[in-house]
This record gives C-alpha cells, sequence and structure tokens, in this order.
C-alpha cells in the first residue's frame, strides 16, 4: 500500500502567520497487523511538493517541471561540459520559477480585475496562429500532438494568454501617451542617427519606437510593484 499526496490549487491547505509563515502536514497511510499485533508504516511517496508559494496559490515541482521540459531537452542536445550544463541548469530553474510566479500574480488580479474572454476570442487568436503559420486546423493538431500536448491544452494556453494582454492593456498600455513634444525631443536628440530625415518622414516610426520603449519600461515597473505587494515565497 502507498500513501500518495495530492498537491493542487483545492487539495492543499495552506497556514498562514502574519509573515505568510507556510505548514505542510504530509499524510501517512499505516496498515496495522492485528494478528502479529505490530504497526507498520510503509514508504509514503510523495508525487508533488510544493516550490513557491504566491499569495493564496502554489506552483508545485509538477508546474516546474512542465515548463523546464522543452529548455531541458535543447540543453541535452547542445552536449554541454557537466560543470557548464549544471550551472545552466540552476539559471534556468531560477529563471522559470519567476517566470511561473509572475504568471500566478498577473492570474490572480485577472481575477480580481473581472477580466474574462469569450470563445470567439479564443477562436480568431488560433486563427491567426494558424494563417501565420500556413497551418491547416488538422497540422495544427499533428504539431500539437508531437509536443505532447493536448488540442484542449492548447486553447487553454492561449486564453491565459488573451487574459494576460488584456491585463496588461488595461494596468500599463492605456496609460502610456506619447505627446509631440516627445516625438520633436527624440528626433532633436537622434537627429544625425536618423540620416538627417525630415521629422514628418519619420513621426510615425518615432511614435512608435517611444511607446515600445515605455511599454517596457512601464511593465516592468508594473511587475516590480505587484511582486512587492505580494507574499511570495520560493521554496528551494
Amino acid at each position: 500500500m502507498q500513501c500518495i499526496i495530492e498537491i493542487g490549487w483545492n487539495m492543499i491547505k495552506l497556514t498562514t502567520d502574519k509573515f505568510g509563515t507556510l505548514f505542510f502536514c504530509a499524510l501517512v497511510t499505516v496498515f496495522i497487523s492485528l494478528a502479529a499485533g505490530t504497526v507498520s508504516a510503509e514508504k509514503a511517496e510523495v508525487i508533488d511538493r510544493i516550490v513557491a508559494v504566491v499569495n493564496d496559490d502554489v506552483v508545485t515541482l509538477t508546474d516546474l517541471n512542465e515548463e523546464l521540459a522543452p529548455y531541458e531537452e535543447k540543453m541535452r542536445q547542445m552536449n554541454y561540459p557537466l560543470e557548464k550544463e549544471m550551472q545552466m541548469r540552476f539559471k534556468l530553474r531560477e529563471d522559470v520559477i519567476n517566470q511561473l510566479v509572475e504568471k500566478k500574480l498577473t492570474d490572480q488580479l485577472v481575477v480580481r480585475k473581472d477580466i474574462h474572454i469569450g470563445e470567439e476570442e479564443v477562436d480568431r487568436a488560433i486563427e491567426r496562429v494558424k494563417s501565420l503559420n500556413q497551418f491547416t486546423d488538422e497540422s495544427l493538431r499533428s504539431q500539437l500532438k508531437q509536443q505532447g500536448m493536448a488540442y484542449e491544452a492548447y486553447r487553454a494556453e492561449i486564453r491565459h494568454q488573451l487574459l494576460r494582454n488584456r491585463l496588461v492593456s488595461y494596468e500599463v498600455k492605456s496609460k502610456i501617451v506619447i505627446t509631440d513634444e516627445d516625438i520633436q525631443a527624440y528626433y532633436n536628440e537622434n537627429k544625425k542617427d536618423l540620416g538627417e530625415k525630415p521629422l514628418e518622414e519619420l513621426r510615425t516610426s518615432i511614435a512608435d519606437q517611444l511607446y515600445q520603449d515605455a511599454v517596457g519600461k512601464k511593465f516592468a515597473q508594473w511587475l516590480s510593484d505587484l511582486k512587492k505587494d505580494a507574499h511570495i515565497r520560493v521554496i528551494q
């Protein structure tokens, strides 16, 4: 008999004090042999564990391994020396955990902001992917199967991406304004690098560049603030 401990969003109780201390109690199944009058406990098999706590949610080892899998496969194919590969794996693990934490934070905010994406929007996004890659529905499903992903899981991931994009549009992009003064200042400072072309010829491209730069900076600050206000604990 095996004791299986399952950890999931709805299958674990987290008890936190003021500073977010996490107490995790494992369950062990014990077989009692009445005939021998002895008690023996079979070895417990933990099929998942927590690698990070993000407010009231958790990132599990399964979540981490799923994200790591494609990167690790590519890393193995590169045939790096063992020491370098171990260093890269450690850095990769840190980066992926950070990405998963950020996903949890944005997903939580999506729920609090009551943001929704309809089925038709998901359909349109998938059609754009198919068009850009010249996929038919059958070839897309074949590609997903080769990558070990079910079509419904792919739809769910597309939905999550659309939700996060809409959140960023509300929280970041909608608050950025590029003025004529901004464009003129950029033109004056970079006139030589721009080939001495007239401002009116470059106005649109300068505005786009300034907008993208502003989005990057504001997004980084917004995400940093989001982390500061959250309870995050990474469990090594």
